[in-house]
């Protein structure tokens, strides 16, 4: 296991290097920046670092990343200050190891959560007695990167005829009420809770 310590500045100018890596290597990168830097994007990478904050004044950011899966590798951190982007390719060799414990996956195949190293935080509670219908609750914060593969809702209640969906809506989810029946003798009745209680976690 080696570990690089790389550095570039992208204060005035777009910067690039490759950097060939063990799949058990580490990348410290030292990236100078004005405003911060956000991950742009990512391809076969185990962890990255994603920095913002700083100011007018030229910050240094300490990156740290790391990688599980053989192939090509790239990321790309992106300065809104002037538009600046620095660009890290290479390829990584060696076995594939993602270690143990559960994982979690964005839509592009990465690791978005390794709990080694990173657990669900908590984003939002609600709780209350429902309508006896579908109703729209808000939540602040939830689904405002446009993703919501980064947050899961959990019913809480045991006996809720309420579940959780996503309906694509940034700070707000729809609560949908199961109605399940059961039969007693010639009629129907309700066989849950209207109470909830949801927790909502992004990972």
């Amino acid at each position: 296991m080696t570990t690089y310590n790389l550095s570039a500045n992208i204060t005035n100018v777009n910067a690039s290097a490759t950097q060939n890596v063990g799949t058990g290597d580490t990348i410290n990168l030292s990236l100078t920046v004005r405003y911060g830097a956000v991950v742009q994007s990512r391809n076969n990478i185990g962890t990255a670092t994603t920095n913002s904050g700083g100011g007018s004044n030229p910050t240094t950011l300490n990156i740290t990343i790391t990688f599980y899966a053989a192939g090509p590798y790239s990321i790309v951190y992106y300065q809104s200050y002037y538009g600046r982007t620095y660009t890290l390719t290479g390829t990584a060799t060696g076995a594939t190891n993602y270690g143990y414990g559960l994982h979690v996956y964005d839509s592009s195949g990465n690791i978005r959560m390794n709990m080694q190293n990173r657990q669900p935080r908590l984003s939002g509670f609600i709780s209350g007695t429902g309508t006896g219908s579908t109703f729209n609750q808000y939540i602040a914060n939830y689904n405002t990167t446009g993703r919501a593969d980064e947050f899961a809702a959990f019913q809480l209640a045991p006996n809720s005829n309420y579940y959780v969906v996503d309906n694509g809506t940034a700070n707000q989810i729809t609560i949908t009420r199961a109605d399940v029946r059961t039969s007693n003798s010639s009629y129907q009745v309700l066989s849950g809770s209207e109470d909830y209680r949801i927790l909502i976690v992004r990972v």
